[in-house]
């Protein structure tokens, strides 16, 4: 049993296909990504969480924006998408009910529809093992994109970059948060949890997975939420600029890392 991969022999018994309009690492055949491969060596790996976003959002938000993301970035410049990761690093703080996990702080009590938290190390080492097997079999560069942004998930998404890196510097794996890959400077290059900005992302990505009146006679509103661009002020169109900027930014991000390790 040979264990290392070997592009000549799979070239000789694994014949490419015409490359799909398809990204969807989960619906694309072994001969379509051997063809992707050839043309763009990436791998997309969008993170998200299902967590409370409010009661006017679906709990997917964070894979849904991430997911989006990656595939239409994959769409413009190549590459395939993997199977977004529903786990995700948070923080233990305190909003004035004690200390609680996530949103929860904010909230008082355990949020419904939060099912994220996994101590920090298990997901490292989930996450470094499935960036190894991207590696190991044709690609050759990994993209990390976030659409959970607390500064726990940058963190530890560094230490994974860090990790991948070569012995002679490389580097394979990046990562980005959603929001970051719009640039410096621009407005819109922030993000929230289930305020405006999410909101608004949704309302363009899945317009009929929200309820804009679910919020409705309620004591808090603003449950669960956080950021200063109030939710029930949040449009559609503000979404579509600001995933097409994103969409951009990471177009550029994945073509610049892919020509750093191919010069």
């Amino acid at each position: 049993m040979k264990k290392m991969y070997e592009p000549d022999r799979i070239r000789q018994e694994i014949p490419t296909e015409p490359i799909p309009d398809e990204v969807r690492a989960l619906y694309l055949r072994p001969g379509e990504i051997l063809a992707i491969q050839e043309r763009f060596p990436v791998a997309f790996q969008p993170l998200g969480t299902l967590e409370w976003h409010g009661r006017h959002n679906p709990i997917g938000v964070d894979s849904i924006k991430a997911e989006h993301l990656c595939e239409e970035a994959a769409k413009q410049a190549g590459g395939v998408v993997m199977p977004a990761i529903h786990f995700a690093a948070d923080a233990y703080w305190d909003r004035g009910y004690g200390l609680g996990h996530g949103m929860d702080a904010a909230a008082g009590y355990p949020l419904p529809g939060s099912y994220y938290q996994i101590p920090t190390e298990l997901l490292k080492q989930y996450i470094l093992n499935a960036c190894s097997n991207y590696l190991q079999r044709g690609f050759k560069l990994v993209v990390m994109v976030s659409g959970h942004n607390p500064p726990i998930q940058q963190s530890l998404m560094d230490e994974v970059c860090y990790l991948m890196k070569t012995t002679n510097g490389e580097e394979p794996v990046c990562f980005a948060m959603d929001y970051t890959l719009i640039e410096e400077g621009n407005p819109r290059r922030n993000s929230d949890h289930a305020a405006g900005v999410e909101t608004s992302m949704m309302l363009h990505l899945q317009p009929d997975r929200v309820n804009m009146q679910a919020n409705d006679g309620h004591e808090r509103p603003d449950l669960g939420q956080l950021g200063s661009f109030p939710f029930h002020e949040a449009t559609a169109e503000e979404g579509r600029i600001r995933f097409e900027l994103q969409v951009d930014g990471l177009v550029k991000f994945a073509r610049e890392r892919l020509q750093r390790l191919t010069k």
